[in-house]
């Protein structure tokens, strides 16, 4: 399992390497075309995106892919994809009618001022061609076409960027062209990738295998609300106390946060499917504690690189009118982290406990909502920062604390809390030394190597493991 998941992860960052460069290097067009308030708008769409996303398809993808490898036969796979497909087609379309329809008020409720009617439906169709992508990359992970879903997603990556900047810079549409180049990447996306799976899906729908799927899937759906408080209640209780450029800024803060996902893709994306396929063979629990180990060490340089050199890239990057962002992405980035770690903590899902996914992330939504109330008004958009960390951590640390009881990892917690401890005390010292521009950054380039030491010191980083993956990953590719 180790050697496909390392061969597997290797293939799904590049595209996610890809598009967030591009993001990221797109940032000073972002900036010098749109205002915080226009990046503010977009973030809100964005977050009524990522609603919609878990409740209108009825989560019916999460159940798909718990279901789709114990079906027995090619037809039997096939039947279920279709089932899956035709309902999402379905249920979004019915969305994009609705939402059209009424988008004068709906976008005054999701973006909170009057006059971009056009922008929210902009937005309302990506939403709608972006439920189809997601369901499509889905399909072909759980094939393990690893990559064509690489294929997929760097076109329309590509696209999007290509086609953004054409109608932005060039035809100057700002805001609108954005929008319409995130439309007209996510269609060309999606275009190939139904052209990978014209052999997977038919003109079939099975009611029984509907029913089976929305069984397991809808009880998963208030967990699905409760993980999206937790991730972009930040935003709306920012937009409700203070206003939208702060929504902007904060916007930024987790768009540079966000590189952080880069390794947290590749590791998610070819995760989850080996294990639901291996988890009953002996050695997968030992396999798992070692990946868990290589994802802490990277995502741990990660957070150091990022916390200790955010103001350099805003100045490099934006314009002064975003510099106040750095002050945010110290809290963000783990929490990003956390919230999507979910993957190591499998027994949950293995055991079909779903309705403790309910609670937990209802629990955790309800803790963020308090400590965003309790510290946006007194320190601004920085204390949202600081409740979306709190509201990830408990919900990782239940996950992780439930899912040891159903399918126990052994994890080595006293070195993982050791080297946690430490990369915070580096990231401290880092932020608090003001001294001239290039001290300031020798200084911190020699914490994050202080912290290679640490790993090897504390057992998360074994020599001889290293070298075993460096030798795995080019063996196993070759065989392919």
């Amino acid at each position: 399992m180790i050697r496909r998941f390392f061969r597997d992860s290797a293939i799904y960052t590049i595209p996610s390497i890809l598009s967030n460069g591009i993001s990221f290097f797109l940032i000073p067009l972002y900036t010098r075309v749109l205002s915080p308030s226009d990046y503010g708008a977009l973030d809100m769409i964005t977050v009524f995106g990522s609603l919609i996303a878990v409740t209108v398809a009825l989560e019916i993808s999460q159940a798909f892919s718990r279901f789709y490898r114990d079906e027995k036969t090619d037809e039997g796979k096939k039947v279920l994809a279709s089932t899956a497909l035709w309902f999402t087609i379905l249920m979004f379309s019915g969305f994009l009618i609705v939402t059209l329809a009424f988008a004068q008020e709906l976008s005054l409720i999701v973006i909170g001022i009057p006059g971009l009617d056009d922008v929210f439906r902009l937005g309302v169709i990506f939403i709608w061609m972006n439920g189809l992508f997601y369901l499509l990359r889905n399909q072909l992970r759980f094939e393990l076409h690893s990559k064509a879903y690489s294929i997929v997603s760097i076109v329309q990556s590509l696209t999007t960027a290509g086609a953004s900047v054409l109608l932005t810079y060039v035809f100057h549409f700002g805001i609108y062209g954005f929008l319409a180049g995130m439309i007209i990447g996510t269609a060309t996306g999606t275009s190939i990738g139904f052209y990978y799976l014209k052999t997977t899906f038919q003109l079939r729908f099975d009611l029984t295998k509907l029913k089976t799927m929305l069984a397991f899937s809808i009880p998963l759906v208030p967990s699905s609300i409760a993980v999206f408080t937790n991730m972009y209640i930040d935003r709306l209780m920012i937009n409700c106390y203070l206003s939208l450029k702060e929504v902007g800024l904060y916007g930024m803060s987790y768009r540079l946060a966000n590189i952080s996902t880069l390794v947290l893709v590749g590791f998610q994306t070819a995760l989850i499917p080996l294990v639901y396929k291996h988890y009953q063979e002996p050695e997968t629990p030992n396999q798992l504690a070692t990946i868990f180990r290589a994802f802490l060490s990277i995502m741990i340089m990660i957070f150091l690189i990022l916390s200790l050199f955010a103001d350099v890239a805003l100045w490099i990057l934006t314009t002064p009118e975003y510099y106040a962002a750095d002050k945010m992405v110290v809290f963000l980035v783990p929490a990003i982290l956390l919230s999507q770690m979910y993957i190591f903590a499998p027994g949950i899902g293995i055991s079909k406990k779903t309705y403790l996914y309910i609670w937990i992330n209802v629990a955790g939504a309800i803790l963020n909502i308090l400590f965003n109330w309790l510290l946006i008004p007194q320190i601004g958009p920085i204390g949202a920062g600081i409740a979306t960390l709190i509201g990830s951590a408990f919900v990782f640390g239940a996950y992780m604390y439930y899912s040891q009881k159903f399918y126990y990892v052994p994890h080595d917690w006293e070195a993982i809390a050791s080297v946690v401890l430490v990369a915070v005390a580096l990231v401290t010292i880092g932020l608090h030394i003001h001294l001239e521009l290039y001290i300031n950054l020798f200084i911190r380039g020699c914490l994050i190597l202080l912290m290679l030491g640490v790993f090897l010191f504390f057992g998360i980083l074994k020599w001889k493991e290293i070298v075993h993956v460096r030798n795995l990953v080019p063996a196993r590719w070759s065989q392919r």
